[in-house]
């Protein structure tokens, strides 16, 4: 049994592969950057959308890589600190990290209950009040991590694995005409 193909025809549709998958991978790979972009918004509680980015960092034919990354400068409060950290690794009881606080009370009560002045906040926090010589101040607590960035590559990989098999298959569907 003897086969033939016809190698001009068939080396243009592998030429037409081999220059069409860095593109259709690229494609591909945004579109899972963002799909893990929305979640994260999503699982850090819509609370800073724009502090949670996307950004492509190397688009070579070999390879296409990209990030989606949380800007701490974007998670500020009104006295320039951010509080990403703090919301991304728990505080008090809960904290995942060493303790930064340095207050008497707070090492009183073993990392786990410390004051915020209440003049010192964008809005209304759910913490009770305490009045401390006239000023007032919430009692905070801890509060659990939230690792919305880890969270959310996870919760959307399965939808993220059939996206790019789309983009690829889309491309070869296109490309093998």
């Amino acid at each position: 049994m003897e086969i033939k193909f016809n190698i001009k025809h068939k080396f243009k549709k592998l030429n037409n592969i081999i220059n069409n998958l860095p593109s259709a991978v690229k494609e591909g790979i945004e579109e899972i950057l963002k799909n893990i972009q929305g979640c994260a918004i999503r699982l850090e509680r819509g609370n800073n959308d724009e502090g949670i980015l996307v950004e492509m960092i190397e688009c070579s034919t070999n390879e296409v890589k990209g990030r989606v990354y949380a800007d701490p400068y974007k998670f500020m409060t009104d006295d320039n600190i951010s509080y990403l950290w703090f919301e991304y690794f728990g505080t008090g009881e809960y904290a995942e990290e060493e303790h930064i606080g340095v207050t008497k009370h707070f090492k009183e009560t073993g990392y786990t209950e410390w004051y915020i002045p209440k003049n010192k906040v964008k809005r209304e926090l759910s913490y009770p009040i305490k009045m401390i010589n006239g000023n007032e101040f919430y009692v905070a607590r801890g509060s659990r991590p939230n690792h919305f960035l880890t969270d959310a590559e996870f919760e959307v990989r399965n939808d993220n694995l059939d996206v790019i098999q789309e983009k690829i298959y889309n491309m070869l569907e296109e490309v093998c005409k």
